[in-house]
């Protein structure tokens, strides 16, 4: 694990991102901010907030508790909203409830794998799409 880190991203459609993750804050939970055209969302583990640009509105959404950000605590939730939507699933036939699947999977673990070797060596990396009619990916970068 890495103290600081910032990863900085552009897709294949246009849009970017950049991920921060620093060791030394006073912020307990992890942050996350995201910015559109219309509006804009964050969230610190505990609240969301949505703001619409449009209509100057903002609307403060409060989870419910589901246990701590750590491992040990559930992820805040997400463990076992994981856990759930798979047994559902199973149980009931229905793959409606499992949002993601290996392909999603893979390429997000892609995309760390780039960024922990561009962070060894320096460099600019691009992640293999993986979309439906993409070809067949290369063999990751080794870490």
């Amino acid at each position: 694990m890495v103290d600081h880190q910032v990863v900085s991203m552009e897709f294949a459609d246009g849009p970017t991102a950049t991920f921060t993750i620093t060791a030394f804050t006073e912020a307990a939970n992890r942050r996350t901010r995201i910015f559109g055209t219309h509006g804009e969302l964050s969230g610190d583990g505990t609240n969301l907030r949505v703001y619409d640009f449009l209509n100057r509105s903002e609307e403060a959404i409060t989870p419910d508790e589901y246990g701590d950000m750590t491992a040990a605590g559930g992820h805040g939730g997400g463990d076992a909203g994981l856990k759930d939507a798979f047994v559902e699933a199973v149980a009931t036939g229905n793959p409606d409830r499992i949002t993601s699947g290996p392909r999603d999977s893979l390429a997000s673990h892609l995309a760390v794998l780039a960024a922990e070797h561009a962070r060894h060596q320096g460099t600019v990396e691009t992640v293999p799409d993986l979309s439906d009619n993409a070809p067949t990916p290369p063999t990751p970068p080794p870490a």
